[in-house]
């Protein structure tokens, strides 16, 4: 078998893979409080019998995805219950799967009077999960929430300490760390959404280059496929 055919075959596989990424991303570029995933690469020695042919034995992969954590801008939006976050802290819910770090932003008051995020998941604080009084909400700029000028509760903050990792887990939660620190030096911001940290432009550039690329591998494939049929045929007339 011909081996040169196995490192376009590998980036192929790779390039779709990015393809995929950057499809999702571009896809949730309206999507609040989303963070872009990043794709990690490398490449791998292939086991293979004989003596290796330079860059023949290299495989390129992606090795896995980590999510780009830097800020997305704020836009306002007037609604009382719109929370937007400067800084690298996270807003935290209880959920049925434990606790999970969040920085959606879109807020609700449930039936029950709790303050909850877009999938009826309550926010934690200082006491616990938020319960609100009947009234208007107030929300400053460390956190604090008073409804008719009397204060309730204040928002649990969290950052991600070094060396710590947290990953995405859907409904835009993450997991938490088993070690958390409180952001202080992130500020609330009643009112406003931080939007996705998506740049539109400069990533349909990329998926227009990655596809481009992929397109080439598919034709490097299809010479090899070409070429090795051919040698085929060429040995079966001389047999």
């Amino acid at each position: 078998m011909n081996r040169g055919i196995y490192p376009p075959l590998s980036g192929a596989i790779t390039l779709e893979r990015r393809l995929e990424v950057l499809s999702h991303n571009i896809g949730n570029v309206n999507t609040t409080g989303f963070k872009k995933d990043k794709p990690i690469f490398a490449t791998v020695l292939g086991q293979v019998s004989g003596p290796s042919v330079a860059g023949i034995d290299l495989f390129p992969m992606m090795e896995t995805v980590h999510p780009d954590r830097t800020q997305g801008v704020l836009a306002h939006s007037g609604e009382a219950f719109d929370v937007g976050l400067q800084g690298e802290g996270f807003l935290v819910v209880q959920t049925p799967d434990g606790l999970r770090y969040f920085r959606g932003g879109k807020l609700h008051r449930s039936p029950e009077g709790n303050l909850v995020t877009h999938t009826g998941d309550p926010l934690v604080g200082k006491k616990g999960p938020i319960k609100l009084p009947p009234g208007d909400m107030v929300i400053d700029n460390v956190g604090n929430i008073s409804v008719n000028n009397k204060g309730v509760d204040k928002f649990r903050l969290d950052k991600v300490s070094d060396g710590e990792r947290i990953v995405k887990v859907g409904d835009l939660y993450w997991t938490v760390p088993e070690k958390t620190t409180q952001a202080r030096e992130t500020t609330v911001h009643q009112g406003m959404l931080e939007k996705s940290n998506v740049n539109p432009s400069m990533d349909m550039v990329e998926l227009i280059k990655v596809t481009r690329e992929y397109e080439q591998m598919q034709k490097a494939i299809q010479a090899m496929d070409e070429m090795a049929s051919q040698a085929i045929q060429a040995g079966r007339v001389q047999g």
